[in-house]
């Protein structure tokens, strides 16, 4: 057996003995959510940390119209609204954030995300939900 094919086998055991399996996540872990609307999109990947807590993960927030308005996005459980994190900086160009946390007293069964072209009347669309594991 070769060094590549010892090391592969050596990680197997190694992952077995602590009660992983290589490639599998969490089931609370890596919930993909996106919306978009005309001029606005937005992606992000939820991980529940607890029934009242969870951290998005690699958000993007792109501005896809030439049209001088900024585009936003928020995140929302039953209830409640999370803050807006707004990408104003024009045509074509895309805000990420790494790790975004929130957490509610009381729990948190599900998120949804919205993201919206700021206009007069401002254009929007939702995302479906991710449903919280801990609830």
């Amino acid at each position: 057996m070769n060094k590549r094919g010892i090391t592969a086998v050596a990680a197997g055991l190694a992952a077995v003995a602590l009660g992983f399996t290589p490639g599998t996540a969490n089931a609370a872990d890596n919930q993909p959510l996106s919306a978009s609307t005309t001029g606005a999109s937005v992606s992000l990947t939820v991980d529940w940390t607890g029934s009242e807590s969870f951290t998005l993960r690699n958000v993007k927030l792109s501005d896809t119209s030439c049209d001088a308005h900024p585009v936003y996005f928020y995140v929302t459980a039953p209830g409640f609204q999370f803050p807006n994190h707004w990408n104003s900086s024009g045509c074509g160009t895309t805000s990420t954030w790494s790790s975004l946390s929130g957490s509610l007293d009381g729990g948190i069964h599900s998120l949804g995300v919205t993201v919206c072209r700021d206009t007069t009347f401002d254009n929007c669309s939702s995302s479906g939900v991710s449903i919280n594991p801990y609830d």
